[in-house]
């Protein structure tokens, strides 16, 4: 790798970095100082389950994406019938993995594994104990993330949808709006769930807030470096991007345009809703801006990217007060909301408005021409002029699958382990709550007393835990 090379993979180091910010600015100062170690927890776990397991899972086949000398040991990708769903080289980065290609790769990856561990443990943060972060954590990086990426970007089946079953180019996602936030976004809502606390109903009447910006300026420089990070890393042109054409401008510009957008219609919702513009909620859009851009900035021309970013800071307060009033959720940070509500946005969104003019040749497909059309790139409903038709069906049900496949197993993965994790604890409490609840029973044989509940709300379990609400 050349130096212009290494440059952007290392600023997308700031990514992990920003979000972390970013959440930080929203927590109370209470739970904020205990949250102080969680970025470099997260960054820590992240290296090393990628490092023992996470590498080998998602690029174990890579010799099968790319013809670079460095990286032909790493050729066994399993599956059924060609649908490959894991690699199985590369553990330890030793053997074929002890290259110099090999360890590029995952200096360049490791930055969204990191992120992906972070919207988990962020969330959990408040309402688990440490050992119970650290091991879900470990969880995300070495089987969550990787195997999504494999799906995705490692050669998987995911990719390989649009050779197999020909629908459009496979799964798109330059840039991880499914497999890092979408995947992230609902591992943590599935923890949240998994832990069992849930926010007391607000009072019928009671006016719609804001949530509280207590680091108002640390969550817009949190937002800032995410945007610099996300420029870095997209134009690092990534491994599983290489064999495709795409413009480096485009991405770019799409990137900044969708930031701007989300950044507009976010304070603009905060004008109508509450008659003032909101700090943390404009920071919280310009992420999510960037988030939901991250699937299709190669292939999206720049109009649908201004507004597929206004479209994401709209639905991020929407999915802030779904997660927090509806299934009442604890989510200070809002790390569900953003990524699932713009990491499904910006899915989606790739297969109606990418236009055809680039991304020829993503995931093996259409190099040469697509659909008996010469130089038609990565299409959904709206191809550009000089094509005569698109692939949005298809294209759309590969994008479809994909969040699907990779919501599905995320949810499920982090609801099991954190409910497995937070078993032993909840039982104690339970037990604890029947015998206090018997021995004022026997003091008071005649008073009514309510019996204790396995499942209460955060202001019942300030109670028994001591635990401040975030």
């Amino acid at each position: 790798m050349t130096f212009e090379t290494w440059l952007p993979a290392l600023l997308g180091y700031l990514i992990p970095v920003g979000l972390f910010l970013l959440a930080w600015g929203g927590m109370e100062p209470q739970r904020a100082r205990r949250a102080t170690t969680v970025g470099a927890l997260a960054l820590a776990l992240a290296a090393l389950g990628y490092f023992a397991v996470g590498f080998a899972f998602h690029l174990g086949g890579a010799k099968y994406m790319s013809d670079l000398p460095g990286l032909q040991g790493l050729d066994d990708l399993h599956g059924v019938s060609g649908w490959g769903l894991i690699g199985l080289k590369g553990f330890f980065l030793t053997g074929p993995a002890a290259t110099s290609e090999a360890l590029g790769l995952f200096v360049n990856y490791l930055p969204l594994a990191a992120t992906a561990v972070l919207l988990v443990t962020l969330s959990a943060s408040g309402r688990a104990s440490g050992w119970q972060v650290a091991l879900g954590g470990l969880v995300v990086a070495t089987a969550l993330f990787p195997l999504a990426a494999c799906w995705a970007w490692g050669g998987g089946w995911l990719a390989d949808l649009g050779a197999t079953a020909e629908v459009g180019h496979g799964f798109v996602d330059h840039a991880g709006s499914g497999v890092v936030y979408l995947l992230g976004g609902l591992a943590a809502m599935g923890a949240l769930v998994g832990l069992g606390q849930r926010l007391p109903p607000g009072e019928p009447g009671e006016p719609d807030e804001m949530p509280p910006a207590h680091f108002p300026l640390l969550a817009n420089l949190g937002a800032l470096l995410f945007g610099l990070g996300w420029l870095g890393w997209s134009l690092s042109t990534p491994f599983h991007a290489l064999g495709a054409e795409l413009s480096l401008e485009r991405i770019a510009v799409n990137g900044l345009l969708a930031g701007a957008g989300a950044i507009l219609a976010s304070q603009t919702y905060c004008w109508l809703t509450v008659g003032r513009a909101d700090a943390l909620m404009s920071a919280r859009g310009m992420a999510a801006g960037f988030i939901a851009i991250s699937a299709g900035a190669p292939f999206t021309p720049p109009w649908a990217a201004l507004l597929i970013g206004a479209l994401a800071g709209l639905l991020l307060p929407l999915g802030v007060y779904l997660v927090e009033r509806v299934l009442r959720l604890p989510d200070g940070t809002a790390t569900v909301a953003l990524g699932v509500t713009a990491g499904l946005l910006g899915l989606l969104a790739a297969a109606v408005c990418a236009d055809g003019l680039w991304g020829q040749g993503w995931n093996g497909v259409g190099l040469q021409e697509y659909h008996t059309v010469a130089g038609q790139g990565v299409t959904g409903f709206f191809p550009a002029e000089k094509f005569s038709a698109g692939d949005g069906p298809g294209q759309l049900i590969a994008q479809l699958a994909g969040a699907g496949a990779i919501g599905a197993v995320a949810f499920m993965v982090g609801w099991l382990v954190f409910l497995g994790l937070s078993a032993p604890s909840r039982r104690r409490e339970r037990l604890e709550q029947q015998a206090q609840y018997s021995k004022e029973a026997e003091a008071n044989p005649s008073n009514d007393l309510v019996e204790p509940q396995e499942y209460g709300t955060i202001e019942q379990d300030k109670v028994s835990n001591q635990e401040e609400v975030g």
